[in-house]
């Protein structure tokens, strides 16, 4: 089940669409708080670089902005849910065979299985050093 769910039963092909809005939603922002959360460390690496550092090493400033498209984008979505009618449905399993992070496509087709993590390899695009 989604991470958004309420008493309504989020998988399959009659997933509400508010709800999985809501859910990239807050996706999003968790991301936000994780790119703001690194600007500081990297901040502090930059600094400690001194004059040694390289003349495009300016284009980290990129992850301000990045920080800040994705605070917008949830933003955009949280405005979008409030719009969408609760009979509207979609099946989001589709889409989310798309996908390269493996535990997020689990949790936007509404799967929460925990114990096959252990035992699967991770999928293309999981981060295998965090």
């Amino acid at each position: 089940m989604l991470a958004v769910e309420k008493d309504t039963d989020t998988s399959g092909p009659d997933a509400q669409l508010a709800l999985l809005l809501e859910f990239v939603q807050q996706e999003l922002d968790r991301l936000a708080v994780i790119s703001d959360r690194m600007q500081g460390p990297i901040g502090e690496l930059l600094r400690s670089g001194g004059d040694d550092l390289p003349g495009d090493i300016y284009q980290v400033q990129d992850i301000d902005r990045v920080s800040q498209v994705i605070h917008d984008l949830a933003k955009f979505l949280k405005t979008i849910v409030q719009q969408v009618h609760p009979e509207w449905c979609i099946d989001a399993t589709y889409a989310a065979e798309n996908l390269t992070m493996s535990e997020l496509a689990l949790r936007l087709r509404g799967e929460k299985d925990n114990s096959l993590k252990e035992q699967a390899p991770p999928a293309v695009g999981d981060c295998l050093f965090l």
